[in-house]
């Protein structure tokens, strides 16, 4: 599959949204061809040095667009399915254009009412509420983006670790190590080891 990318400091991962400002012309191109061709685009996060491109990003769809009070092109973009990088092309005016494969999405693991009478369920039931219900206060701050999720996500541990390495200051290198993953157990240790 071949598709333009964006490379971007921030992480966007599927089922997540967010609003990019475009004005740099290569990447109005790759908005007008993302709009024509109905395919999207590859978001992929910058490395530490801001220049490296990190081998997985994510197929993401334009699903709105406006123009902003200074007059530059506002997006917003929801994350479709992640994917890896097999080889990257970079056309005249600097677009990058790139080669995917297409990955599988974490695995979802929802959050159970609490049943069990074992000490470890108990206290991993408490761990995946906490990280549930602060992201959940935290997105309260921005209705915008809260209004792009339902109440069931919040019961998905696995969708709730993914918002969680969205907007978390951690470093390019650590958010990778998570991503990299099969699952969201890597992430949530490293989340409640910091949220707690």
């Amino acid at each position: 599959m071949l598709i333009p990318l964006f490379p971007l400091t921030i992480c966007l991962l599927p089922q997540g949204y967010t609003q990019l400002r475009i004005f740099e012309p290569r990447y109005k191109r790759l908005v007008s061809e993302s709009l024509k061709s109905d395919t999207g685009f590859g978001l992929c996060m910058l490395a530490d040095d801001n220049k490296t491109i990190l081998p997985i990003g994510t197929l993401t769809k334009i699903i709105d667009f406006e123009t902003l009070e200074d007059g530059l092109l506002g997006i917003s973009v929801q994350g479709q399915q992640a994917f890896t990088i097999d080889q990257i092309t970079i056309e005249p005016d600097g677009l990058k254009r790139a080669d995917v494969s297409l990955i599988d999405t974490w695995p979802s693991d929802i959050i159970e009412p609490q049943t069990s009478q074992s000490q470890i369920a108990s206290i991993e039931h408490k761990k995946d509420k906490v990280l549930s219900n602060t992201l959940k206060q935290i997105l309260q701050q921005y209705p915008q983006h809260l209004a792009h999720y339902t109440e069931e996500n919040f019961n998905d541990i696995s969708w709730v670790c993914q918002r969680w390495l969205e907007i978390i200051p951690l470093s390019s290198k650590e958010k990778y190590q998570c991503i990299n993953s099969h699952d969201h157990q890597l992430a949530k240790s490293l989340l409640i080891d910091i949220i707690k």
